[in-house]
């Protein structure tokens, strides 16, 4: 019976936060995205906001996982990233909407070891894959670029990146496209999924166990997503891809210990404690298993 004390849920993990800058499109103008829209029929894939900001907000705490990673010692491995070369071997507009949210999944593992030499060349990915969707108006580079180089910049950061999001996100429901969305956000999960498995694999200390562990309510919001669009034939396959890993994690229980929270002083600030606990119970040997099958999916769709 492992312990782990709760986390608070943001909106928006850090991954998905990092990748997306400000949205800077003119009302005035119908860009060649609304265009291309217009002449589109509307998608099968049908997924609320309510049900997008709920798979985002069951996201590990971005915070608790930069501390977690550092604290176990690990070192900057640029090998955990995905490629950025050769870019056109993702060939649909669904393999690039995953694979710019992978990157965006990257560029927060980048953030934690602040590299910002490396940050430029999957800003530069994120940018070509942005272009290619015709979504690139909703991004300010020069920004991105500029608060990435800065730890102190990432609360900004996240605040223009959430809203940015929000904004995307609105654009393509009403052009009957979010589905582009939808694997943008999967394929950010799908990234950090497997660089916390990649870490965990080779140092499984408590906290990294309980770090793989507590990804359940991810895991099975994105499965249902995916199955109740199953007529889209592409979210068919990622729903049978993922269900391994769903049915793995089904053997996860978590429990919530609900206690009275408590009211303190902190830097003359009256602050209220969540004194609620988390407890995580997973059979034996269960842990390697979902590790192991994160890092065989996350390579099986977008290496």
């Amino acid at each position: 019976m492992n312990r782990l004390k709760s986390k608070t849920l943001m909106i928006g993990a850090i991954v998905v936060s990092i990748v997306l800058g400000a949205c800077s499109s003119s009302s005035s103008e119908e860009n060649s995205l609304e265009k291309e829209m217009n002449q589109v029929s509307e998608s099968k894939v049908k997924v609320s906001k309510d049900e997008i900001d709920q798979l985002i907000q069951s996201f590990p705490s971005p915070i608790e996982t930069s501390m977690i990673i550092q604290n176990a010692g690990n070192k900057f491995n640029s090998e955990l990233l995905l490629p950025t070369k050769k870019l056109d071997r993702f060939v649909s507009s669904y393999d690039k909407a995953m694979a710019m949210g992978a990157y965006g999944g990257d560029m927060g593992y980048i953030n934690i070891y602040e590299k910002s030499f490396v940050a430029a060349e999957f800003l530069a990915a994120i940018r070509l894959l942005s272009v290619d969707l015709e979504i690139d108006r909703f991004f300010d580079f020069e920004d991105m670029i500029r608060m990435a180089k800065s730890s102190s910049n990432i609360d900004s950061l996240q605040q223009m990146s959430t809203e940015s999001f929000n904004s995307m996100e609105k654009y393509l429901r009403e052009k009957g496209r979010n589905e582009l969305s939808v694997l943008i956000v999967f394929g950010t999960w799908l990234e950090g999924s497997y660089i916390i498995s990649y870490i965990a694999k080779g140092n499984m200390t408590e906290e990294m166990r309980n770090r793989v562990a507590e990804q359940k309510e991810s895991v099975k919001k994105i499965h249902e997503i995916l199955v109740a669009n199953s007529e889209d034939a592409y979210f068919a396959n990622l729903a049978k891809e993922i269900k391994p890993l769903n049915d793995l994690y089904e053997q996860v229980t978590i429990e919530t210990i609900m206690r009275e929270p408590e009211m303190k002083e902190i830097d003359g600030q009256l602050v209220f404690i969540d004194n609620s606990e988390t407890k995580i119970i997973t059979p034996e040997g269960i842990v390697k298993d979902i590790v192991k099958e994160s890092i065989s999916l996350r390579n099986k769709l977008l290496k």
